[in-house]
């Protein structure tokens, strides 16, 4: 007889935990907290990549920040804070390749090879 008491009082008690803990909303509150997408490492991307693709004249202005996509002539990368596709024009740059790892482009008619970053910052050819 005690034990089904002392069960039961555990089970009414269990209850009554569960139904405080379901009852609890969790709240997140991303203020003050750092941006997951930033780099730890790597460049500062205050400046990098802050002038937009159609007014750039030089490679040395171009930051690559991504490429995504599986299939050739299906990826998309990521220039300046800009999406890009293959076979598009962005004032004087022309996307002509991208890779799984480096874009292929043309600014002001000539060409380059843009890699992504690598830690420590990014690499052109």
């Amino acid at each position: 007889m005690k034990k089904k008491i002392f069960f039961a009082v555990l089970v009414l008690m269990s209850a009554a935990i569960a139904g405080l803990l379901t009852a609890e909303q969790f709240k997140y509150d991303a203020r003050g907290k750092r941006d997951p997408f930033v780099p730890l490492i790597g460049q500062d991307k205050s400046s990098a990549g802050s002038m937009p693709l159609a007014e750039i004249s030089s490679i040395d202005e171009i930051v690559l920040e991504g490429i995504a996509g599986e299939a050739a002539g299906k990826r998309t990368a990521i220039m300046n804070g800009e999406l890009v596709k293959e076979n598009s024009r962005y004032g004087d740059i022309v996307v002509k390749k991208i890779t799984k790892d480096s874009v292929l482009i043309t600014v002001s008619g000539k060409e380059y090879t843009v890699n992504l970053p690598e830690e420590g910052g990014r690499k052109s050819e």
